[in-house]
Parts: structure tokens; sequence; C-alpha cells
């Protein structure tokens, strides 16, 4: 059996059950068998044949719950596509049919269940409140709203996964040998790769809310179920549950199972993806005109263009086209920026806002009035003004170390690769200024928020910075007192003299037993366990050799062996502790009586201390460089990347890290602010933009701009040149990147000759393409796979085949996902992907790239689709079939008639054909959808496969990039 497929069977037997044959059971309330005995005696023998009654219908009142395994829709779904049918699948394979009287026929291969499947909306029926009845029921108030109990047996089928034979759906007699006979193995093996299922062949309505019952499908079963009387011999055991003239109780149905659900707007997966067409866009979506020919304020000079209308720039957002030529759009070189053999910047408002913006670094250095004057031939406005005035900000100043633009710090000119930088042209270019101002505006509704936020980041930092001053005084303290009170070690090192001064080692040898030593023992334990042992650092040894003491005076040391040396002398030997007195020779002692003999005093094998190398543990575990700063870090709750700026006790300066996309602010201002006239697009369109990074960056500036202005106001520990703000898209989809989730470097690493819009974080030379996606399709399925895929010619024979269309790379390394994601309400999405428009279009033997777009697989779902606006769509493969084909009358019910019959058509030589040439190799085993089909067939042909969808990007881009 191959994985990857399903098999359908019509239908399912076992046990004594296969034995009920072709026999009509007539009147009887049961289908009954005919069992075949031999009666044996002493004497003699004789055949017996006694008919069986199997149970039925009228023997059933419940259903256990446990023999469901699953419904679809789910209870209490909100969103189940209308034009899907409900089903009910059970465990046991042969259950829909196991109680049921009739026998097959054999010209449908179809054989009526037991049970059945309605869906009733709340209109169509009525719970029943009369108690004591064996099972709960409904009274239908609408009989037209059932299915047809004659055709309840295309309704019933045995799914298995995997592929019984060569073919899906299995009918014909020679073949079902083969494939029982694998279904035998499959239940043996693996019982739970089969199932059986009923379904409910109603055409849905949208947005509405249904209910749907198991009941039974033999007026024996419905009768049971409500508990009236059968009399033997007056029912057929074939007579329907309803369909009849019924003369007890009318329209009512026992009900072995329920649930609910509602239905959502028209449409599944592939008739919304069907929808989307894709488009090239065009002006103006990316743009909007931005009048600046009028003075802004300031007495600034209105903005000079050679462009009609004059005065009006073109503000851009976050996207834009593709395949843009910056140095040939007059638009974008209104400045002559793009020009370079001509002088930048050479506008009068260019030249006039500069000098306004070094007002604030010229005051710095000069009276209020020379520098207005000095500025007033750009702007005559300021001639005569003594106040200091309000100038613009100059965005990117800490960043860039630079407090004024066209002229360094001492100056001079600055050179003419940085007057192209980003620095200049972020704040020359008032279209670039408004972009930066958005993110100003951003910290300033926001500033609160993200106050709290960031001082929640750093910890308790001013405490922080307190306990680091207080640590300065202490570490400065303790390296007095340690050069005043300890001596310096000798220049050779302090093992160079075995018998090296202990003068240290006594000093601090109350602080023995906190001091770790390099083997991880503390010195205390060291000196304790070594030849020295305890007594000679003790206190009473300290008080005995302090130099004023009477036994110093009394004892007379070498000048070459001073007392200090007296514990190495101890270590090395050369001096012992007195023995122990020894026993007088006429004592008796336990020992004497006992035959034992005090032994000479010898050596106990303990080690050598080595004095030098543990004084210098010592030292080292008292130096107030370590010390101080352990306690420090114990007594702090800073994160771990501010721990290294404080390990030199230097007071914290960090900035906060706000790990949001921010695009998502400028959304939160207007549609137009983000992606101007994104709402130019047409609806179920998909197509192709590119970031626009000179925008985007201008925007993060302006963010990380103010958020520096904001802290310095809040005394918030930090130098202003952090970037609080580098993320601008959502990555959240994306796969974790070596470079991380950032848009931007960090701006103090921006050098000031790089162009505005080339600070990428990640090392790429061209802009990312965004892929569009505007419609209700990724609304409905959010969950949808969308990825970019290699294209490739198929293979043919091991060879690559050029005459048809090109393919899906089957190397899962040609794919590539999401790198950002970004949502505007109401029906649009924006996909980031790593690739350019010259590689996604494709060339010199490169196939370029497709979009695609997939229905993520699940549990097997049952329909039909929805008639597409416009002409009829030819049915090429059974998966083409609508409901308008099968219902031409719109009955709302699939219903077997013999005027309906619907075959394959030719293929229509359209892009579509390709893709469809294995399927219809299945699908030509069913001939037609006809009135006297199989369930199997039946199963096959409304069974739902995941669609999966693939756009080339030469159908959203220019054909070729523009040259200059």
């Amino acid at each position: 059996m191959s994985d990857g497929a399903y098999s359908f069977l019509p239908w399912l037997r076992t046990g004594l059950s296969t034995k009920i044959g072709d026999r009509d059971p007539g009147t009887d309330l049961r289908a009954s068998i005919l069992v075949q005995l031999e009666l044996i005696g002493e004497t003699a023998s004789r055949p017996v044949d006694e008919p069986i009654q199997l149970y039925g219908p009228s023997d059933v009142i419940g259903v256990d719950p446990r023999a469901i395994s699953r419904t679809e829709p789910r209870p209490f779904i909100s969103n189940f596509e209308p034009n899907y049918v409900a089903h009910i699948e059970f465990y046991d394979e042969d259950f829909p049919w196991r109680y049921s009287p009739a026998p097959a026929d054999g010209d449908t291969k179809r054989l009526l269940p037991w049970l059945a499947l309605i869906v009733l909306s709340e209109t169509e029926f009525e719970d029943g409140t009369l108690p004591g009845r064996p099972l709960p029921y409904i009274k239908v108030r609408q009989p037209g709203a059932l299915q047809r109990p004659s055709e309840l047996g295309a309704w019933a089928h045995v799914h298995v996964n995997g592929e019984l034979d060569p073919r899906l759906a299995v009918n014909d007699r020679r073949d079902m040998g083969t494939s029982l006979a694998n279904l035998s193995r499959v239940l043996r093996e693996s019982p739970d790769l089969a199932c059986s299922r009923i379904v409910c062949p109603r055409h849905l309505s949208a947005s509405t809310k249904y209910h749907a019952f198991l009941v039974p499908s033999f007026e024996t079963g419905r009768r049971a179920g409500l508990g009236l009387r059968i009399e033997p011999g007056t029912i057929p055991a074939m007579t329907p549950a309803w369909g009849v003239d019924q003369t007890e109780l009318p329209g009512e149905l026992p009900l072995y199972h329920r649930w609910e659900f509602t239905t959502s707007t028209a449409g599944d997966f592939e008739y919304l993806v069907r929808l989307l067409k894709p488009i090239e866009a065009g002006e103006p979506v990316g743009w909007r005109d931005m009048d600046a020919h009028v003075s802004a304020g300031f007495g600034l000079p209105p903005v000079e263009t050679t462009t009609e209308p004059h005065g009006v720039l073109k503000l851009g957002g976050a996207l834009r086209l593709p395949d843009r030529v910056d140095r040939e759009d007059p638009w974008e070189n209104w400045d002559t920026y793009h020009s370079q053999q001509s002088q930048y910047p050479n506008s009068k408002w260019q030249q006039a806002m500069a000098g306004l913006i070094n007002l604030a670094e010229a005051y710095q250095n000069t009276t209020a009035a020379k520098a207005n004057d000095k500025l007033a031939e750009q702007i005559p406005k300021l001639k005569g003004e003594i106040d200091p005035v309000i100038t613009p900000p100059l965005y990117g100043r800490w960043h860039a170390l630079t407090a004024q633009l066209l002229r360094d710090d001492k100056g001079n000119p600055v050179p003419p690769s940085e007057l192209r930088g980003w620095l200049h042209r972020l704040n020359l270019d008032p279209r670039f200024r408004v972009a930066a101002n958005f993110g100003t505006e951003v910290v300033r509704k926001r500033q609160e928020e993200l106050m709290a936020a960031a001082w929640n980041q750093l910890g308790d930092v001013k405490l922080a910075n307190t306990k680091i001053r207080a640590a300065q005084l202490a570490r400065e303290v303790g390296n007095t007192l340690h050069g005043k009170h300890f001596p310096k070690p000798p220049a050779q090192g302090l093992d160079a003299d075995p018998l090296v001064s202990a003068k240290a080692l006594t000093l601090a040898a109350p602080a023995h037993a906190r001091v770790v030593e390099c083997k991880q023992e503390t010195v205390g334990f060291k000196v304790s366990q070594s030849r020295v042992a305890t007594a000679p650092v003790s206190p009473a040894m300290r008080r005995i050799m302090r130099p004023g003491s009477r036994l110093m005076k009394m004892l007379k040391f070498p000048e070459n062996l001073p007392p200090d040396k007296l514990v190495a002398r101890i270590d090395e030997r050369e001096v012992s502790a007195a023995p122990p007195r020894p026993t007088p020779e006429g004592l008796v002692t336990l020992g004497k009586l006992s035959g034992l003999h005090a032994a000479a005093p010898a050596d106990d094998g303990r080690p050598k201390l080595g004095v030098g190398t543990t004084t210098a543990d010592m030292m080292t575990g008292l130096n107030s460089e370590k010390t101080v700063l352990e306690n420090l870090f114990g007594a702090m709750n800073l994160p771990d990347r501010l721990r290294a700026a404080a390990e030199d006790l230097t007071e914290v300066m960090a900035y906060p890290v706000f790990d949001m996309p921010m695009y998502e602010d400028l959304l939160k201002m207007s549609t137009d602010t983000l992606v101007p006239n994104l709402g130019l697009l047409p609806a179920n369109t998909i197509t192709l933009l590119e970031n626009n990074r000179t925008f985007i960056e201008s925007y993060l500036a302006g963010l990380n701009h103010e958020m520096a202005r904001e802290l310095l106001w809040r005394e918030f520990p930090t130098d202003q040149r952090g970037t609080p703000f580098r993320q601008f898209w959502d990555p959240r989809v994306a796969v974790p990147s070596p470079y991380g989730p950032y848009d931007i470097r960090a701006m103090h690493e921006w050098d000031k000759a790089t162009p505005l819009g080339e600070n990428r974080n990640r090392p790429t030379e061209k802009n990312d393409l965004v892929l569009v996606i505007r419609g209700e399709l990724l609304k409905k399925y959010p969950t949808a796979a969308v990825y970019a895929h290699k294209a490739v010619w198929p293979l043919k024979d091991g060879v690559p085949d050029k005459t048809g269309e090109r393919t899906l790379s089957p190397d899962p390394a040609d794919v590539k996902l999401p790198i950002y994601e970004a949502k505007v309400d109401p029906d649009i999405t924006l996909l980031g992907f790593d690739l350019d428009a010259d590689k996604a279009r494709g060339g010199n033997g490169d196939l370029g790239w497709f979009f695609v777009i997939k229905e993520r697989p699940g549990d097997p779902r049952f329909g039909l689709d929805e008639a597409q606006p416009g002409p009829v769509r030819p049915v090429e493969v059974w998966n083409d079939l609508t409901w308008q084909r099968v219902d031409p009358d719109g009955l709302r019910f699939i219903q077997f008639d013999e005027a309906v019959r619907v075959t394959l058509d030719k293929f229509n030589e359209d892009e579509d054909d390709q893709e469809k040439q294995e399927q219809r190799k299945d699908d030509n085993h069913i001939e037609a959808w006809q009135h006297r089909m199989s369930s199997a067939d039946v199963a096959y042909i409304l069974f739902q496969a995941p669609v999966l969808v693939a756009v080339h990007a030469q159908e959203m881009l220019p054909n070729a990039r523009p040259q200059p």
C-alpha cells in the first residue's frame, strides 16, 4: 500500500451480515440469513435450513459517542466554508451498514446505511420537549430541507489512508477482491488507517448557523428511537424515516448525535486564491505629493524644484515601486544629489536650513545677536534679532558626534563624501526630515510607556550607580591600606627565595577562612593541613612575636633571618616546635603494662605549605579590585549586557532596547503614512513592491534621536549614542538569522560617508522585495503558507524539458521563507523576502522565482467549488467541478437526476493544463458525474485536495530593469 494517497470503498460488511445477499426483507423488521444445520441422531442425520434474523435499526436506541472519531466541521466553529459539506466519521469501518437490512444495489454499487446525517438551520426544526422517550428528538418544520432518502447510499463510504490498488475509487468487482484483501491486511496491521464516513449533501448558505444531526434512516429505527410500538409485519424494513406518509408523530426524528456550527462568507481557499490576480503596481503607489513651495517657517525660503508643479516633492513611505532608478527620476533628484558632477547641497533652502540648524552650536561660541546677523543673508528674518531662536533638530548628532552641518568642529568644510552621506541628506532633504519627524511624534505620544519600559530594563540603575560610587571609594581605601600594611612582593617574585617573609600572611590570618586559593580551598584550611599548621599564625603567636614584646626583646635573630621569616623556616623544617615531654623512666604507664613502648617522634607526613605561593593567593583574594567588584555585583540588579560596562567601576551609561516592529506606529497614523496610496491597489490582487530603505532609516533615526532627548530629560544614565529602535518590520515569521532580527546597524556605527539607506544590518546590496497580497484570503486563512520558490525546467527522461512551463525546484534549499511581515487592515498583507527584483525576475539562463501561496494540509474535507464570476469554467479535472454544474436548478442539494450528467472537458490550452496532466490520469477512471455513480466515486470527486498557487515574479514586475 503506497503512502500519500486515499482510497474509497462504496460500502463494507463484516461477519454474518456479508450473507444478507440481494434479498429484500419485505415486511420483516430485520434482515435474515439462511443458516444450514445438520442434525445428527443415533441412527440417522438430516440437514436443516433455518432462517436467522440479524440485529436491525429497530434494535438500536443509541450510539456510543466513542464510536465517533471526527465531525466536520468541528462543534461551534464559526467559519466553516459554505461550499464544503458536513460529514461525520466512525472508528469502525463497517459501522454505517452494520444494522442495515438493505441489500446491495449491484447497479450503483450502493448500500443504504442505517444512519443518515442531516443539516438544518435554526428555522427548519424545533427541539422536542416531551419526556420519557428513549432518545432526544427534533420536529422538522420544512421536510424539503432533508436529502432524498433513496440516495442515502451515495453518501456513505469507507476511507483508507493509502492506496489499496492502482485506483483511488474502487467499484469494479474485479478490483474489489484485491482491495478487500489489502483492506483486511490494513485493518490487521494498522486499524487506525481506515474509517467510515457519512456525508450530508446539502449546499450550505453563507453566514448561517446550522445544526447537524445523526438520525436513523429507516422508519423502524425512527419508531424505536421515539418509543413507538412496532407491530411485526406492519412496517416493511426498507421504509425510509422520512419522505413517506407517517401515521404517528410525523416529521419527528430521534437523535443519535448532534453538534452546531456557523458558516463563513462565501468562498473556500481555492475560491479565494483563484480570485487573486497578479498585477504590476504603478504610480502613484508608494509616493504622495508634498507641497514645499511656501516657507516652512523659521524664515526659511521655499523649496525650488525643476519639476511641475513647482515646489512639490514626492514623499515616500516604507515601500516603493521596484526598479526605480533614482538618478533618472527628476522627482528623486530634485536637489542634484544623484548628479555626482554637481555641487551638493546647492539649494537655497538647504543652505538656509543648514545655517539654521548650526545656530544651536554657534550660540555656544558667540552671542546670539552675532550668530543671528551672520545668518541674516540667508534668512533675513534674523536680522537684528538679539535673542536665541529655537532651531530645528540635527537628527543623529550624538550618534555621528557632529554638532553642525557642512563644516566640522574646527570650521573646515567637510569632505564631499560626507556631504552625500546619511547625516547631511537626512537633515537637508525635506522628505527625510518629515520621515524622521514621524519617529519624533511616536516617541512623544508614547513617552511615558517607553520610559517606564526603559527604567524597568535597567533595573535599579540609580541605586546601582550610588553603589558604584561607594565601591569606587572602597576600592581606593582598600588599595591604600593594602599598600600601607602589606609589604610589596620582591621584583623576582615571592617564590624566588624559599625563606620569604610571612608578615603579610600572618597579618591577614583572621581572613584565612574566607579567602579561596587556586585549588578552591580556603587559605585557612591549607595552612592547617600543612607543616606550618595554625599555631605560628594564631593570635597568641602574633602577640608573642610583636616587635615590642618582652620575648622579642630577649631573643636575638640574625639579620638575614628576621622574625618574619620564622613561618618559612618552619615550612622548610629549619625550625620545629619543641617535642613532647618524655615520660620518666621509672613511671609505670598503661603502655608499659601492655608491653608497648612509646615511639620516637616522626614526620607526620603533612605537605609543605609554600609560604610564597600561599601569600600570593592571600593577597589576590584580598585585592580591592576583586573583592569590591564581587560585593558590588552581589548587591546590584543589573542586566547581563550592562555588567561588562560596570566592571571597571564606572557609572552605568547604557540605553534601553525596544524590540518592537515600529511600522505599527506609522500605520496607526494612517495607511498612507506607512505606504502612500497603498489603498489604490485593486481588491483581490497580488503584486511586488520593494523596501524604501531611505525612508525606513530616516524614520528610525528620528525615533532614536527623540528617544535620546527624552532619556536626557528624564536623567537616564546614557550618553545619547544608543540605538533603542532598530526594528522596523515584524520578524517573528522569519527563521533565526545570524545577523539577528534588526533592520539597521547601531547608529553609532554608521559611517558619515555612508549614503542614507545603506546602513542595513544584513549584508545585502539591493532592496528586499515585498509581496503585497490584497484580498480576503489571508484574513480567512491566516495560517496559509507563503514562500518564494526557485523556478526550474521540468525533467523529461532526465533532461530539462524547455517546451513546457517552468516548475518548482525539487531542492529544499531553493525555498525562501519570509523574513518579516506586516498587516494593514482590513485586507492587505505585506511579506518581505531576501530577494531583489533582478534575482526574482531571472535572466541569462536563470529562471527566476515563484511566489507560492499554499493551503495547509489537514484532515480530509469534501465539497465542490463555487462558480467564479464570468463564463462557465470547463471541468478539466474533477477538482474543477462546481455546485452549479451538479445542481443546475439551485435546489441547494446534490441530487442524482438522469438529466444531470457532467463529463471531463478537453484541455483549453491555458496555463493550468500542465499542472493538471497528472491529476487527469487518475480522474479518467471516473467517466462522468451521473445519477447511478457509486459512493466511492462521489467521495473521490468531492474530495478537496489542498491548493497550491505559484505566481512568477515576472507577472508582477516590469519586464526588465530600466537602464541608466
